[in-house]
Order: structure tokens, then C-alpha cells, then sequence
């Protein structure tokens, strides 16, 4: 269906009948939209927004990559249609791709403008990076205490088209300092004369315009809100964040912990809008650090020549060793990880969950073991030996489930991104310890 309507359309514009190309697209969804010009070069493109609605035009153009953006703004220039697109993007949106773009397109952009809109965008300009002043939408609908019912739901009227919601209505004093809030099901039901504050939920949830975007998308989904108010240092209120705002924030947060995990630097374009040369500064400084990590094996190995000159069987368990250590260090930091960014495991419970962990490594530790003893007589029919690779995979076992662990909360104390802490990071350090374990345990157990 998608390769048919981009046929349609480039047929259609081949031949000119604009006419019944913009018809074809009135009732376009964005997403629909936004797959069909995918494959559309820049100047198909251009015709395409020219024909768009305007409120489809801004939500397809907000979802470009920025390169995309940036082809679309220079073919259009000054035209009516790229103020139309800038008028009916989010204020959000609009703050987003002034932050994209070179100085001099910024300029430009600013220009196209009203007074209303530049200063809205500037204002969230202001916020740090990845905070929900700079998530928020600016236009609300608020009512003061002593509103009734009936000028309350006039306001919502007035003003619902533009608001990034009329599902919930904020409730504010004099000072414009959030006091409660207000949905819309209650107003519609209420008396018309009945004060709204006596109908409002007078400890609402809010977030300040410094909260990280990642702790304002966990919020709404752990009070299952579909608009959080966002008040500034004096509780003043300043914008809204919709449900429909964070659910890109929840993928780019999934996105980053992943190639973090993989020892990845975060990238937030998709994969062929980001050059080789992104892709390599991404990924080197990660593997190069791995390398070094990795290369101390060798160390480890070379201090332990004459044990292995004296036993030849003890490296076949070597693989076996660092590779099931770096899985179980890997799962147990994956789980943490996880039920950090969910909120669910709190830096309070560190030593709970380290407790919980070394038990969980002891008794994975033992299984593990026990499986290897037996599947060691298909290897050697050496009883001491077997019994030593047994041991040493459970306490490498051990050792990597309390790694796993312990280096997602210190992350956190230190402020580094806990993911960053897990995949090979953890992997590559118990390969190399894992190996001292396993040789340490064979010198004592073998005496050799």
C-alpha cells in the first residue's frame, strides 16, 4: 500500500494534477504522510508540503531528521508555505529545530515569525537541554480559584483550540502559582455556578521545568496522566506536557540505554541519516577502551604459563569461564538497569538488591558448576580437574553477579548513566578477572 501511493504521487506530480494530488492528501494521516515522502526526493518533497494541510504539514515536518529539515527550509526559503509549517508546529517543536539548525537558518527562521511565537520559542530555548521546560507546550487553559463553572468552561471554548489539552484544566491564584487541577468530564458535569476550586484536586501532580524529561515520562506513567502541569522555582505555571510529548522521549531514552549498553556512544538520528564519520566517533572510543581492557587476558595468561605447560586440559575450561561470567554479569546489570530507568530499584535499596544478588550468584553459581562437572568428564576423565573447573565457574559465577550489580549503582552515585556501566564494560572486566579466578583456584587446587 505504501510503494502504491508513493507511485501515485510521483505519478501525479510528473504530470502535473496538483489538483487531485492535494485532494489525495486531505485526508492523509501524518504517519501515513511521513512513510509516503520517505522515499521522495527534496523536490517532490517540497511540492508535497506546499499541498498539505497545515496542521499535517507542521506534524510531518517536525518529524524529519534534521538534515531532512534543513533541504526542506533551503528549497523554500521565504515561502508562504514553509510560515505556514512554522506557524502550526509545536512551540516545543519549534525551539527543538532552532537548536538543529546552523546560526544563519536559525536567523531566518526567527524572522518568519510573529512577536508571539519568538518569544515562546526563545522561552524554552532558555531550559537545559533534555529538561521538561523544554518539552513543555506553553498554551494551557487556567482558571483562577474563584472561577464558576460557566466562565470556566467559556474559557475552555476561547481558548481550546490552540491549548495542548482541554482534558485537563489548571487551577491557579492570583500570584498564576498552580493550586489545583480540574478535568474536563467534572466541569462539564458540575453545576454552573458552583466554584471550580470546590471541584478541583488540590494536590496535583506537577514537575519543574528543570525535571529531566526521562523523570517526567515516568511520572505520567506511574500516575497514569495524560497532561502533567510544569511550574517554575516559585510553583508559578508555565506550560504543559502531554502524553503525546513524551512518547518520543520514552523511545530516545530506549534507544540511548541500548547502544549504551552495547558500549555505543548515543546517537538520536536514524541510522542512514548518520554519516560514517558520526558512526566511527561513536563507536571507537568505546572499543578502543575494550581493546586495552581485553588485552590484559594476555597479561593474566602469560603469569600463569606453567600451570597451563603443566596441565594442557585446564585451557579448554578458559572460554568457558569468562564467556558464562560475562552473561551473568551481563543479565543481572540489564535487570538493573531496567528497573532503575522504571523507577522500581532506588539507590536506598543497594544493599538489599547486593545481598539478593550474591545469593541469586551462589545458587546459579552452584548450578552452573555442577552442570559443567559433568559435561567436564566428556573433556577429561580427570577428577581434580573437573572439580576445579566446577568450582571456579561458581565463583566466577559469584563475582560477576555482585559486578553486575554493584557498577549500575555506582554509576548512579557518580552521576554516570548506569547504562553505560552494563554490556561490554562488564563483559570485558570479567573476562579478565574471571580468567585470574579460574587460574588462582587450579594453583591451589591443583598445587601446581
Amino acid at each position: 500500500m505504501k510503494v502504491e501511493f508513493q507511485v501515485d504521487v510521483r505519478k501525479l506530480i510528473e504530470r502535473g494534477d496538483l489538483k487531485t494530488l492535494k485532494l489525495l492528501l486531505q485526508d492523509q494521516s501524518s504517519g501515513r504522510v511521513l512513510d509516503m515522502i520517505e522515499e521522495l526526493d527534496t523536490t517532490e518533497k517540497v511540492v508535497i508540503f506546499r499541498l498539505l494541510p497545515q496542521e499535517t504539514a507542521a506534524e510531518v515536518f517536525a518529524q524529519l531528521e534534521p538534515d531532512e529539515q534543513l533541504e526542506i527550509i533551503e528549497s523554500l526559503k521565504s515561502d508562504v508555505t514553509l510560515r505556514n509549517i512554522i506557524e502550526g508546529m509545536e512551540p516545543s517543536d519549534r525551539a527543538e529545530l532552532l537548536d538543529e539548525m546552523p546560526p544563519q537558518v536559525v536567523q531566518a527562521l526567527l524572522e518568519l515569525m510573529t512577536p508571539e511565537e519568538r518569544r515562546e520559542t526563545l522561552e524554552i530555548l532558555n531550559y537545559p537541554e533534555n529538561s521538561a521546560g523544554r518539552l513543555m507546550n506553553p498554551r494551557f487553559i487556567d482558571v483562577g480559584e474563584d472561577t464558576i463553572v460557566r466562565d470556566a468552561l467559556k474559557k475552555v471554548r476561547q481558548k481550546g483550540k490552540s491549548a495542548a489539552t482541554i482534558d485537563t484544566i489548571f487551577v491557579v491564584n492570583g500570584d498564576d502559582r498552580l493550586t489545583g487541577t480540574v478535568d474536563l468530564k467534572d466541569l462539564i458535569t458540575a453545576p454552573d455556578e458552583l466554584v471550580v476550586s470546590e471541584i478541583a484536586d488540590r494536590e496535583p501532580v506537577y514537575v519543574l521545568t528543570t525535571d529531566d524529561q526521562e523523570d517526567v515520562a515516568l511520572l505520567m506513567k506511574r500516575h497514569e496522566l495524560y497532561a502533567v502541569p510544569v511550574v517554575d522555582a516559585s510553583r508559578r505555571l508555565v506550560g504543559v506536557v502531554t502524553l503525546d510529548d513524551v512518547v518520543h522521549i520514552i523511545e530516545e531514552e530506549a534507544t540511548e540505554d541500548i547502544q549504551k549498553m552495547a558500549g555505543v556512544n548515543a546517537t538520536y538520528t536514524s541510522y542512514f541519516h548518520t554519516t560514517m564519520t558520526t558512526f566511527f566517533g561513536k563507536r571507537f572510543p568505546w572499543l578502543a577502551i575494550l581493546l586495552l581492557l581485553e588485552s590484559m587476558n594476555s597479561f593474566v595468561v602469560s603469569r600463569f604459563e606453567a600451570l597451563i605447560s603443566a596441565v594442557p586440559i585446564l585451557a579448554a575450561f578458559m572460554t568457558i569461564m569468562v564467556g558464562t561470567g560475562g552473561n551473568a554479569g551481563a543479565q543481572i546489570s540489564a535487570l538493573i538497569i531496567r528497573g532503575m530507568a522504571l523507577g522500581e530499584v532506588k539507590m536506598k535499596d543497594w544493599f538489599r538488591v547486593f545481598w539478593r544478588e550474591v545469593l541469586m550468584g551462589v545458587i546459579l553459581g552452584a548450578s552452573l558448576g555442577g552442570l559443567l562437572f559433568i559435561r567436564a568428564f566428556f573433556i577429561t576423565d580427570n577428577i581434580l580437574v573437573n572439580v576445579t573447573a566446577a568450582f571456579a565457574l561458581l565463583l566466577v559465577i559469584v563475582y560477576a553477579n555482585v559486578l553486575g550489580t554493584i557498577l549500575p549503582f555506582l554509576g548512579r552515585l557518580l552521576k554516570i548513566d548506569p547504562a553505560v556501566m552494563a554490556g561490554p564494560v562488564i563483559t570485558t572486566i570479567v573476562d579478565v578477572s574471571g580468567m585470574l579466578i579460574y587460574f588462582v583456584v587450579a594453583h591451589k587446587l591443583l598445587g601446581i
